[in-house]
């Protein structure tokens, strides 16, 4: 569940409304088509406790691939195609397999990934934060009460993503932290593809591939 969390962040990366656009994502849109950053995620509890620290790296290639990697504490791989997600668990040898849209449509991993609309899920507005360091803050809320994350932050230094914090209705708190960003590198469409390994429990449904 807490590893989901970061899935949960790679959905919001490919399309922008016409009709309700913020200034700061319209930007962001429209300068990157592909992202590769590590990250340093830090997960909260409603008290404000650390129950877990992660590190770990991602690529983003719109629309609807990553691959989206944890090498600590525990090795774990995200990996989409853009129609098939392969969540790879190297200390359990298990691989699940998933279709994209299945069980994780109002997730900020295909937030920054997917075709889906943003404005259709989220009302998005600029904010202030107090601990902004410079940073443009944008402020997402969640539309409909059953979404996983009622309120997202996102932090652009100029047209880059810095930083990603998503409150969930159980008051947990994920705050993943970007570096050594770069972007629009190109990526070949097969980078996306994943075969796994031979001594792995396998599972998924009919329609995942």
């Amino acid at each position: 569940m807490i590893k989901f969390s970061i899935l949960l962040f790679v959905t919001f990366f490919s399309s922008l409304s016409s009709a309700q656009v913020n200034k700061t994502l319209d930007q962001f849109y429209q300068s990157t088509q592909s992202l590769q950053a590590g990250f340093e995620q830090t997960i909260r509890n409603a008290r404000g406790k650390v129950i877990e620290q992660s590190i770990g790296s991602l690529i983003l290639s719109r629309p609807d691939k990553f691959i989206l990697e944890y090498t600590e504490p525990a090795e774990q791989k995200y990996i989409s195609n853009g129609k098939t997600i392969w969540i790879y668990d190297v200390e359990l040898e298990q691989v699940n397999i998933k279709h994209i849209d299945e069980g994780v449509g109002d997730s900020p991993a295909l937030l920054l990934s997917s075709n889906d609309n943003i404005y259709n899920h989220y009302e998005v507005s600029d904010v202030k934060v107090s601990h902004s360091d410079g940073l443009d803050w944008v402020q997402l809320l969640a539309r409909d009460p059953e979404m996983t994350f009622e309120k997202v932050l996102l932090a652009f230094k100029g047209n880059i993503l810095m930083q990603m914090i998503m409150h969930d209705s159980f008051g947990q708190v994920t705050d993943l932290k970007f570096s050594k960003i770069k972007i629009n590198k190109p990526f070949a469409n097969r980078k996306f593809n994943f075969v796994p390994p031979d001594d792995v429990d396998v599972i998924g449904s009919a329609r995942a591939q």
